[in-house]
């Protein structure tokens, strides 16, 4: 499993509005873990997918790109990711 931590700058209440119609769009069923958490300057988005491969080309595919275009999301100003080493969702161990 690997792991994004996405910044979105901007006013949060703002963001959250445009991230939630974002999710009405999205299988939420294929989301292992995820958390959008509020920050002071903006969103902080936890993302997590099977493998690096995946991560990368979901963030640089046409439809990750045009679903941010169609809810006015900005453009992150900082993404890191990670290799999973462990995590737990609801105390279950989820890797």
């Amino acid at each position: 499993m690997h792991a994004s931590i996405t910044h979105f700058p901007g006013d949060p209440d703002d963001l959250i509005a445009r991230y939630e119609a974002m999710l009405a769009e999205v299988p939420t069923e294929n989301m292992q873990l995820h958390l959008c958490l509020r920050a002071p300057d903006g969103l902080v988005v936890v993302d997590t997918c099977p493998s690096k491969e995946a991560f990368e080309a979901f963030r640089s595919g046409p439809e990750f790109q045009a679903l941010n275009a169609r809810h006015g999301m900005p453009a992150a100003d900082r993404v890191e990711d990670f290799p999973v080493n462990v995590a737990f969702a609801g105390g279950v161990a989820v890797v």
